[in-house]
């Protein structure tokens, strides 16, 4: 379970497998994707690797209550790591890569913080393409459920304001 806690159950979530996360050693870098893995190979990288991106999340939404609904969620995660340059051995890099993955699995699979979030389970991983070539990134998918409780009570604070429509034709 995470120290710091928000409002907001997605940022809880964030906030609890960034901190999984870093029981792992090998990552140099845990954090939101936000483009970081776009930069050209000309410019240096914002991030360190062999890092971990936590991307998308799909979520869908089911009704329980008046204001209590089901999210079914799929978080998405990218593993970089820089790709070997001539004359270094592609064999260990790859044995590395793979035993990486195999790490953060074994840190989230069936894995749950026990407040946000039901256990988390891989439900894919895949090569993702990137223009660059001086990374190699895996999209590693865990899907979790949760309850949001959070929406506001209908009725229960101030009216909604009266809705005020105009049409204008051209």
């Amino acid at each position: 379970m995470s120290t710091s806690q928000t409002d907001a159950i997605l940022a809880n979530v964030f906030l609890s497998v960034q901190e999984r996360l870093a029981t792992i050693p090998d990552l140099q870098f845990i954090g939101m994707d936000i483009g970081q893995l776009e930069w050209g190979e000309e410019n240096a990288s914002p991030v360190l690797f062999p890092c971990v991106l936590l991307g998308r999340i799909d979520i869908n939404y089911t009704d329980n209550k008046k204001s209590i609904q089901q999210g079914d969620a799929i978080l998405e995660l990218l593993l970089a790591m820089a790709t070997p340059g001539p004359g270094q051995d592609s064999g260990s890099t790859a044995t590395d890569y793979f035993n990486l993955e195999h790490k953060i699995n074994q840190a989230l699979h069936g894995w749950c913080d026990q407040q946000y979030f039901n256990p988390m389970s891989r439900v894919r991983a895949r090569n993702k393409r990137r223009k660059r070539t001086d990374i190699r990134v895996r999209a590693l998918r865990f899907g979790f459920g949760f309850v949001d409780d959070t929406a506001m009570q209908v009725g229960q604070t101030g009216q909604r304001p009266e809705m005020v429509l105009s049409m204008q034709l051209s």
